[in-house]
């Protein structure tokens, strides 16, 4: 552990535990290997301090000495992992290798692997490999070529590797791309068509395609992955391959279209040249009326996240819809990357189907979610039969009413941390008027000295400070006005006037439908009493007071009247303080895919593992296998009811150089090593008949079972 981390001496002395115990078990698994009964003699996962050690440790192969020391002073001078891993794949773009393309293929897989944090297999498997082609002018360009495993990468690390390939190219003084008609058509057919192989998160357009490819610096290549075969655009010259491109196709619409806004956001900061074309993009997102008329801009329902629906997940709020999640900033100590919080108790109102881990697709910022929970936020308002509207602060406040509870009135609030806005290159949209808002705001009213009740304060100390300080009224006594327009406001104040009166600090009105709804989506917490409705007394006077009504001998009479150009202007006007939207953001919601928290099992459960080959026999597990071959229906005469042709590795005894399929010779009790064997004619892997009852037998007597 770095000296320099700031810990106390009991975490210090926690993760010196911790990796005193790794090294350990590191040591006892050296040693197994020794004995030679496994395909390597040394442990293949190597152990890593940080990012840095682990990039250089994964690409071993691949001669990156130093490039964990490069990484840590890139990251000293810049931050940003993205712009590291330009940088440092500009860097390695002067470290010459075997020959230009090695040179240059290398270059691209350091970026890749600090993109991916030296643990996803994208750097090694993704990239097929980078080639370098000629143009019809004579020109060079880069070919590069990508293979399934890049979807691992995410939109990001593919999008990012080609523009780390553009910048290595542009280092190397190699050209740049000129696609063909043929070429530029071949993906306008092939992205449909691996969308109806694959999933595919994001499908461009006809144009969109065309914008990208004619005129990206680097050609998007890639191996066949699907058995599926282009129909149009086949045997073209530069593209080896006439079967669906996964990776290439993955980089285009996942990728480069997905994610030009943060590629532009790079190119722009770096003045990487020869990126226009995503200017011409993203203008075809832009909206064509730009002209506000000065009117305030507002968050725009996205109803992306509703596509692809499953019957049986359900939805917990539409596209900015009232009654959907709130949004609120900060960070829960129990979420972490792509995983939000709620109220315990939204999670219980919500059907319980969002138990902790559950994915969420989700509005905005990004795609998706987990489920985390926190108490310090905002839970539920829910509707009961009997016509009370409650508050749900905590889980027993919920289960207390749970049986009798009609509609879900207000979800509560969901936390997002500002870095997921950031990380998704998400504008920030506006938040409700929180406690941490409203602190701040004493603060700077105050020189930093908060008085002692700002936390729960009477309405009537809250209202005082608002006087004194000139801040927003407390969140406590906050309702969702700006949740309604103001005709309805006028209304229900009319309906007050007319038939409401106020006794023992609580507002009373007879129930009347219109009123009764309009209450409900204000937040204010009421029950019924007979017929009449009773406003809960927090929200009681709040509510008079900025309908711009008073009290007098139990009725109410005006003060101020309604006017303003919007809701929030008008009731605090009326209120005589500032008053702030509680709701300024709803985020939609609904379930994504709970089973994925399921374990893996496989069907059926594997516990040995053989390549088997042959069709006759449809099981995957050894005694499976061994019970088929014994079947009397099974077709296999005698000499073959304990043999199976199996797709396995050749190795040889160092000692007696017999052939074998084992990790280890049973005559020398040696380890053997691997050798080439031949491909059978249509390029599948060789395969060796193996009596795979006697191995079975041997494998539970070696464990004495």
């Amino acid at each position: 552990m770095p000296s320099e981390l700031a810990v106390s001496d009991e975490m210090r002395a926690y993760f010196k535990l911790l990796n005193d115990d790794a090294e350990e078990i590191y040591q006892i698994a050296e040693k197994a290997r020794q004995a030679g009964k496994d395909p390597e003699l040394h442990v293949e996962i190597p152990r890593a301090e940080d990012l840095a050690s682990r990039v250089e440790k994964l690409l071993s192969d691949y001669h990156v000495e130093g490039v964990a020391d490069d990484i840590r002073r890139l990251t000293d001078e810049f931050g940003n992992r993205e712009i590291v891993a330009l940088k440092v794949s500009q860097e390695f773009a002067h470290k010459p290798a075997e020959s230009l393309e090695k040179t240059l293929d290398r270059a691209v897989r350091v970026g890749l692997a600090v993109l991916t944090e030296g643990i996803l297999v994208a750097p090694l498997e993704g990239i097929a490999g980078t080639r370098i082609k000629t143009n019809a002018d004579g020109s060079t360009f880069v070919d590069l070529i990508f293979a399934g495993p890049i979807r691992a990468a995410g939109g990001t690390g593919q999008a990012m590797s080609v523009l780390i390939a553009d910048v290595v190219r542009q280092e190397l003084g190699i050209g740049k791309y000129l696609p063909t008609e043929g070429e530029i058509a071949r993906f306008d057919e092939e992205i449909p068509l691996y969308k109806q192989c694959q999933h595919l998160q994001f499908t461009p357009s006809s144009t969109e395609i065309r914008t990208i490819v004619s005129e990206c610096p680097v050609m998007v290549d890639g191996e066949g992955t699907e058995q599926t075969e282009i129909s149009g655009f086949r045997d073209l010259p530069r593209i080896e391959t006439n079967r669906v491109r996964g990776g290439a196709c993955l980089v285009i619409a996942e990728g480069l279209c997905l994610k030009a806004p943060k590629l532009k956001k790079h190119v722009d900061k770096l003045g990487i040249k020869g990126w226009d074309f995503l200017d011409k993009y993203l203008d075809m997102h832009k909206a064509v009326d730009t002209d506000t008329g000065g009117k305030k801009k507002v968050v725009e329902p996205a109803t992306k996240y509703l596509k692809d629906m499953v019957a049986g997940r359900p939805i917990f709020g539409h596209p900015c819809a009232v009654g959907g999640f709130r949004l609120r900033y900060g960070r829960a100590r129990t979420s972490g990357l792509a995983s939000l919080a709620y109220n315990p108790a939204s999670m219980y109102a919500m059907d319980e189907f969002m138990a902790i881990g559950t994915q969420l697709k989700i509005e905005r910022p990004g795609k998706a979610c987990v489920v985390t929970p926190v108490d310090t936020i905002e839970g539920p308002t829910v509707l009961l039969k009997n016509g009370d509207l409650v508050y749900c602060a905590t889980v027993k406040e919920y289960l207390k009413v749970k049986d009798e509870v009609t509609e879900v009135v207000d979800n509560g609030e969901i936390l997002i941390p500002f870095g997921e806005f950031c990380e998704n290159n998400h504008v920030l949209v506006p938040c409700g008027y929180s406690i941490e808002w409203h602190r701040e705001e004493l603060k700077a009213k105050t020189d930093g000295k908060l008085p002692e009740d700002w936390k729960s304060p009477t309405y009537e100390r809250a209202k005082e400070m608002c006087q004194q300080y000139g801040v927003a009224l407390h969140p406590r006594y906050n309702l969702y006005w700006s949740d309604l327009k103001l005709d309805r406001l006028v209304q229900l104040r009319n309906y007050l006037l007319e038939k409401g009166t106020f006794a023992d600090s609580q507002l009373y009105l007879p129930r009347e439908p219109a009123t009764k709804r309009t209450l409900e989506e204000l937040g204010a917490v009421h029950h019924m009493n007979g017929t009449v409705v009773v406003i809960d007394r927090l929200y009681s006077q709040p509510m008079v007071d900025c309908l711009g009504l008073r009290v007098k001998d139990g009725k109410l009479v005006t003060l101020a009247e309604l006017t303003g150009e919007d809701t929030l202007t008008a009731i605090s006007t009326a209120a005589g303080y500032p008053v702030r939207a509680r709701a300024m953001t709803r985020i939609g919601t609904r379930m994504g895919r709970p089973e994925k928290a399921k374990e893996r099992t496989g069907a059926p459960l594997v516990q040995a593992l053989f390549a088997l080959s042959e069709e006759k026999l449809a099981v995957r597990d050894t005694t499976s296998a061994i019970k088929a071959l014994h079947d009397e229906s099974n077709p296999l005469d005698n000499s073959q009811r304990h043999v199976l042709n199996v797709e396995m590795g050749a190795r040889r005894c160092p000692h007696c150089g017999e052939e074998t399929y084992r990790c280890w010779c049973r005559h020398c009790n040696t380890h053997t090593v691997m050798i080439d064997r031949p491909k059978g004619p249509s390029g599948q892997a060789p395969t060796v008949p193996v009596n795979i009852e006697q191995e079975y037998a041997d494998a539970l007597t070696a464990l004495h079972e």
